[in-house]
């Protein structure tokens, strides 16, 4: 699901250099007590994969459910999104690549794309370039070090017809496209808890119990705005708009040093031109079992962030210095909001539609590396991270 309505948001994208990797302590075990004896590909997965794409190191999550793979991986600086271009068999796929600020500026272009064959413990294939004419090769394995957790990835979907008696009626749709830990010990279970919490269930409550309570609810609201309209469409084709969807989707950003980073992802269509879609960033400290708050991760005046976060943006966004910020943004600033999220690089602050642009600018992604950040980053952070 994720971000097949971002037709807008591909671009090209040249692999350049890239840091070593911040974790060496890897093994081939994972949480749940199995290694990575060589088996099929599975219908639905979650994965952490680690490895290179043209020799240099990288690290991927990739997610699929219902024949729709999804994901991101980073190497020296901010993610690559990922999303399924074509499906081949049991074991092989292409996936589309695009950045969020790339697209700015490449719309028309044909994005990257990498081919993937599973082996049994990861994927190997090749990176090609939108134009064709570069070619690298990939070689990622599954792995799950200390630090990092194991999930499985599964969806719920229910749909309901406004009007019971016609068979052409239009209908509602839902979806939830979750994760849930794998680990049955005390770091699982929190885990789990925040993951209901998320997409709105009670922890008490089974998952699929909870997402029938909301299907009903958002059924029965349906249904009374479809009669509702029938009584007062006088005749026009209203039925045309209430073709309505409500989609949400967990996914993983980061997946390291005792943090997950969970991208929730919310996508409705309620009638009118088009839908909208927004992303709530959850970084959650599951060795303290906390949620993370901006201060946890840097000490800073709101001010100097603001200037640091205006800096990256017009570097990423190609704005002069002598240029105003709206030739991008509503406003000439853009201030630090709470929906930020982290990798091994740096730091992320995500505007959603309509916060600080317009719709057809898609969502806006400021990346800030850790070395502009040197001076005010939490000492106990900096020092789980790895950050020199």
């Amino acid at each position: 699901m994720k971000y097949h309505f971002f037709c807008f948001l591909f671009g090209v994208l040249i692999i350049s250099a890239c840091n070593n990797p911040k974790n060496s302590n890897n093994t081939s075990e994972n949480k749940a007590g199995t290694t990575n004896a060589k088996v099929e590909l599975t219908a639905s997965f979650y994965k952490r994969l680690e490895g290179t794409i043209a020799g240099k190191p990288v690290i991927m999550h990739l997610q699929k459910v219902d024949n729709d793979v999804s994901g991101t991986y980073y190497y020296n600086g901010s993610w690559l999104n990922l999303s399924t271009d074509t499906l081949i068999g049991k074991d092989s796929l292409v996936l589309a690549e695009y950045s969020f600020y790339e697209s700015y500026f490449t719309q028309d272009s044909k994005s990257p794309l990498l081919r993937l064959k599973w082996n049994g413990n990861g994927f190997n294939g090749n990176w090609e370039s939108g134009d064709k004419t570069k070619n690298f090769p990939i070689a990622l394995t599954e792995k799950y070090p200390e630090g990092s957790y194991p999930f499985k990835a599964a969806i719920y979907k229910d749909s309901v017809k406004a009007f019971a008696n016609q068979p052409k009626s239009p209908a509602a749709e839902i979806s939830f496209e979750y994760l849930e830990s794998k680990n049955n010990d005390d770091a699982g279970n929190w885990l789990n808890t925040q993951l209901k919490k998320i997409i709105g269930v009670k922890p008490q409550v089974e998952r699929s119990v909870g997402f029938k309570y909301i299907a009903d609810d958002y059924f029965k609201d349906y249904k009374s705005q479809a009669t509702e309209e029938s009584k007062n469409s006088r005749g026009e084709d209203f039925q045309a708009w209430l073709n309505y969807t409500n989609d949400t989707q967990q996914s993983i950003n980061y997946n390291d040093n005792g943090y997950v980073v969970i991208d929730f992802l919310a996508d409705a269509y309620t009638g009118g031109a088009h839908g909208n879609y927004s992303s709530t960033m959850f970084c959650l400290d599951v060795k303290n079992k906390k949620q993370l708050v901006l201060s946890d991760i840097v000490k800073i005046d709101s001010n100097a962030l603001q200037g640091i976060l205006e800096r990256n943006f017009r570097k990423e966004y190609n704005i002069k210095a002598t240029d105003a910020l709206t030739t991008v943004l509503f406003d000439n600033f853009i201030k630090p909001n709470h929906n930020f999220y982290f990798n091994a690089n740096g730091i992320a602050f995500m505007y959603n539609p309509y916060e600080v642009a317009s719709y057809a600018q898609g969502q806006i992604v400021v990346f800030i590396p850790y070395t502009d950040l040197k001076n005010y980053l939490v000492p106990a952070f900096a020092q789980r991270m790895r950050i020199k």
